[in-house]
């Protein structure tokens, strides 16, 4: 497992964006979960999914004295508004960690640095199509509202995504909008992914949909909606996070977790 939390030169970090993250990686899965069902028959079609998320809350009452008031180390991240230690915990990834696309559009068809076989770079290719053909499978299947984008991972076990939504609301401190949306619907190119499931192009804009019955809009509306629970009386550190085993940090880790994505 491993615990994420935002870097020092963000600014203004706050209870809420831990909780969009997890509701970003929860968007992804419904997209995925469809996406992988549809059958092709005329081109291979990777499935992709993502990983699930642990919002973690650590109550300072929990915290020993000595690291109430480190400027340093894991305790010191804390949110701006209720000053709380709060991290996304996760599954961690073993292999080499590649990346797809960016969150304007950048494609990155190759991965030179990773020194891979010819079986292993045909592989990483039919993913980084599906990946591309994923993210315009997003944007047209919720009436243009959203795009997932910035695709990462380790094989087709994807992290860290970013979804762009045309009012730039939630969903992760890298949402940038319809400016994000036009830009990278300016440098798609589709491939044969993208044809095989039918995708309306993307050369002439998108087609109006009625986006307030669109299934995706609900569903983000939905997870918006939810107010996380705070339980009152979490378990306390028999140790430091470091000094644990993986199975103690993932027993810990569901015992604190506060909302499970």
């Amino acid at each position: 497992m491993v615990a994420k939390m935002f870097r020092r030169n963000i600014s203004d970090v706050v209870e809420k964006d831990y909780f969009n993250e997890g509701e970003a990686q929860c968007m992804c899965e419904a997209f995925a979960d469809n996406f992988n069902r549809i059958h092709t028959t005329k081109v291979n079609k990777p499935n992709i999914s993502f990983l699930q998320c642990y919002v973690v809350h650590i109550p300072r009452k929990n915290i020993p004295d000595a690291f109430q008031h480190k400027r340093t180390g894991f305790f010191s991240y804390k949110t701006q508004d209720t000053r709380e230690v709060m991290f996304v915990m996760e599954p961690k990834l073993n292999g080499h960690f590649t990346k797809y696309n960016s969150n304007f559009g950048e494609t990155y068809r190759d991965d030179k640095k990773a020194g891979l076989t010819e079986s292993q770079s045909m592989r990483r290719a039919a993913i980084f199509e599906a990946a591309e053909s994923f993210s315009h499978f997003t944007l047209v299947e919720s009436g243009g509202s959203m795009l997932v984008c910035d695709l990462q991972g380790v094989h087709d076990f994807l992290t860290d995504p970013q979804i762009h939504t045309e009012d730039g609301k939630g969903l992760g401190m890298g949402n940038m909008g319809q400016e994000g949306i036009d830009k990278w619907m300016q440098k798609h190119k589709c491939n044969e992914i993208c044809h095989a499931l039918g995708l309306q192009s993307l050369s002439s804009g998108l087609s109006s949909v009625n986006r307030t019955a669109n299934h995706y809009v609900n569903i983000r509306a939905q997870l918006q909606s939810q107010k996380p629970v705070r339980p009152q009386d979490l378990v306390p550190l028999q140790k430091p996070l470091e000094l644990m085993t993986e199975e103690e940090r993932i027993e810990y880790a569901m015992k604190l977790s506060e909302l499970t994505y």
